[in-house]
């Protein structure tokens, strides 16, 4: 007889053979060891898995035991706390003053968006670049809500409040502008002149060298050169970026110019904003509304419609002011034909000097400025908490965000002198290379989006040297909550050290930003850099 399978010992054991075969198997176990092991281990086997089928408990208690409530995440509710506070305190005691100030000089968010972009004229794919960005925050937005919402709460308003989001971000994205009239200086021309009697019955764009308007301009002028002096009549608004910027005649808008001198002798109709080295207001000199502007010199000796809000080196006040003054500067003097309207606020590292005639509406309130921090107040360490909490909100949405990133951050943070050298680089070398790129148009829209990120990465260079800083005392983690708290306590230790007087703190947050930068540039190098797949 050969050996028998698995089936007919299955069949033997479960007593489902027929006799004469029964014997035969019988006979063939006695003399085949082979066959005798093959029935042993079935007969096991079975015996097993009859057992645990009369198991009285067949699920083990670990599975069957009803889930234990999860701690509540302490960690968490601390950040968003802390953020929450930060957020009140720079909105109501930053964004909510600021933006007061703004509406009172009359620069309203639509005048700053004109500002800031040049009523989307000054180049033609501003409008494209625009539409873009906000579709792309947008999208950015939904999915980022999408992956947190689905992670911890699912439920059916997941959906709701992603749209609801997604359709507030889409309101907000803006509108294409119209056109407008452009000159760009050319070999041989490199001036502009708007002779007296011409007229440009559209917003009027200028790159030159010079720019003189002696006619009329229904519209905007905006004017990029070295030299821009409007003698005639702007109806509109005039942003001038250059060297001189000079008002002889007659602007009905707004004035918002970033040059080396700001010169007006003639009449602006609404406000100046002005980011500049020196103010002047000639005497016939007018602004009809406010003065708002940040400069190392103020000269006024001609009429502000309303508020004087400043801060600069020195200032001058030898005309007329028709409402408060809120001034920050090294010093003030206030002549004898000076007549202010409102109050004076002044906060500056001298006593101000007012001469015996000026006609003030209240006596000046003065504020001698403090450079040290004030260690008595418990203001400056609640301000210390939230900014390490804000730190702490911002490293934590790059480690969920970009954890391969900070990884590679951190290990780049060893090297401490490769990276302070490499810091110093960026630092320096990204602004300058951002300016030059911004005298060609088409590069604007790369030199504001590399300054924006530039401003990023230093705020960002203490999350990567907090964390290498907890880790050097704690010890490497790989999860995400360990890095999280090794992030923590690196914050911590750098906010204690920048708490240290006599400008210690100043060079620890120096270090600080020159040696995370570098790291940021190491690893967005090694980040960013293709790996190349071995050969076979």
């Amino acid at each position: 007889m050969n050996h028998f399978d698995e089936m007919t010992a299955s069949l033997y054991l479960d007593g489902q053979l027929e006799r004469t075969q029964a014997t035969d198997v019988r006979a063939h176990i006695g003399e085949c060891s082979e066959c005798r092991a093959l029935l042993t281990a079935l007969e096991n086997e079975s015996k097993w898995l009859s057992a645990s089928l009369r198991e009285k408990d067949p699920v083990p208690g670990r599975f069957a035991a009803p889930e234990d409530a999860k701690s509540l995440p302490w960690g968490w509710i601390t950040a968003l706390g802390f953020a929450a506070g930060g957020a009140f305190t720079v909105w109501t005691g930053m964004v909510e003053p600021f933006q007061r100030q703004l509406n009172q000089a009359g620069m309203t968010g639509g005048n700053l968006m004109t500002m800031l972009f040049f009523s989307s004229t000054l180049w033609r794919g501003w409008s494209s670049l625009l539409n873009f960005l906000g579709y792309f925050s947008a999208a950015a937005l939904a999915m980022l809500l999408v992956v947190l919402l689905q992670r911890y709460w699912r439920r059916g308003a997941t959906v709701g409040i992603v749209l609801a989001g997604l359709a507030l971000m889409l309101a907000a994205v803006p509108q294409p502008a119209g056109a407008a009239e452009v000159y760009k200086a050319k070999p041989g021309h490199p001036n502009y002149l708007l002779t007296a009697g011409q007229t440009v019955n559209t917003d009027l764009i200028v790159f030159a060298d010079s720019v003189h308007i002696d006619g009329t301009v229904n519209g905007d002028l905006i004017a990029f050169g070295n030299t821009i002096e409007v003698a005639g009549h702007v109806t509109g608004d005039v942003i001038g970026w250059g060297n001189h910027v000079r008002i002889t005649g007659q602007v009905d808008g707004n004035l918002r110019s970033g040059a080396g001198a700001v010169f007006i002798g003639g009449k602006v109709g609404k406000n100046v904003s002005a980011w500049t080295g020196a103010v002047e207001i000639a005497r016939g000199g007018e602004i009809g509304g406010s003065l708002t502007s940040g400069a190392g010199e103020f000269l006024i000796e001609g009429k502000v419609g309303r508020d004087f809000m400043a801060f600069g080196g020195t200032t001058t006040i030898d005309g007329t002011i028709g409402g408060n003054v809120q001034l920050r500067s090294g010093e003030l003097q206030i002549d004898q034909t000076a007549n202010i309207a409102g109050y004076t606020k002044y906060v500056g590292d001298h006593p101000p000097v007012v001469e015996t005639g000026a006609k003030l509406g209240s006596p000046v309130e003065f504020t001698l400025h403090s450079r040290a921090p004030n260690y008595r107040t418990w203001r400056y360490y609640w301000h210390r908490a939230e900014f390490w909490g804000a730190a702490f909100v911002f490293g934590l949405v790059l480690v969920l965000l970009l954890p391969g990133f900070v990884a590679e951050g951190t290990r780049a943070s060893q090297k401490f002198l490769p990276s302070l050298g490499i810091g110093v680089v960026a630092l320096i070398a990204t602004p300058i290379i951002a300016i030059i790129v911004c005298f060609t148009v088409v590069g604007i829209g790369v030199s504001i989006a590399t300054l924006m990120i530039y401003a990023i990465a230093i705020y960002a260079a203490q999350i990567f040297v907090a964390t290498w800083l907890g880790n050097a005392l704690m010890g490497h983690s790989e999860g995400t909550g360990g890095a999280l708290g090794r992030l923590a306590v690196g914050l911590l230790i750098i906010q204690v050290l920048q708490m240290i007087p006599e400008h210690v703190g100043d060079i620890v947050c120096f270090v600080v930003i020159l040696w995370g930068l570098g790291a940021i540039a190491i690893a967005s190098f090694r980040y960013l850099k293709p790996s190349v797949a071995a050969a076979a």
